[in-house]
């Protein structure tokens, strides 16, 4: 068993491995920068640097994120690269085998971005691997904006 930080994005829940998280922040006002990719939201002042903020409805979606009072940021720290990415909603720290069956193995193959397919008792969660989220060009950008 491994344990996943559960988010909602889109009305969708998704997961991410807790040792990948590095803290869960409220959104607050973020530093536009001009020209960057869409999904791109902005920049934040964070351990005495900037981290860029991905909008995760953006990313995966085409959609901007709808902001509310439950909006979050999970810092993510991985691969020596720290970003933010932007979601509706932090839902819980749950545990999941992921040696067990998937709802659906094919899927898996033909989105690079998902790991597995959590079955629950009342939803499918989407295990994502959040370095796959972005191509290198995508990866390249977020490395410049990390100050």
């Amino acid at each position: 068993m491994k344990k996943f930080i559960v988010f909602i994005c889109s009305q969708q829940q998704f997961a991410i491995p807790i040792e990948i998280i590095e803290k869960i922040l409220p959104l607050g006002k973020l530093t536009l920068i001009p020209e960057a990719s869409p999904y791109v939201s902005g920049v934040i002042q964070y351990a005495e640097t900037t981290m860029p903020i991905i909008d995760l409805s953006k990313r995966l979606f085409d959609n901007d994120m709808e902001i509310t009072e439950n909006s979050k940021i999970i810092v993510v720290s991985d691969n020596e690269l720290r970003f933010g990415i932007a979601v509706d909603s932090v839902v819980s720290v749950s545990e999941f085998d992921e040696e067990l069956p998937t709802v659906n193995g094919n899927v898996e193959n033909k989105v690079q971005y998902i790991e597995h397919l959590f079955k629950t008792d009342t939803d499918i969660i989407i295990h994502i691997d959040i370095n796959a989220l972005f191509h290198s060009d995508g990866m390249e950008e977020l490395v410049a904006l990390n100050g």
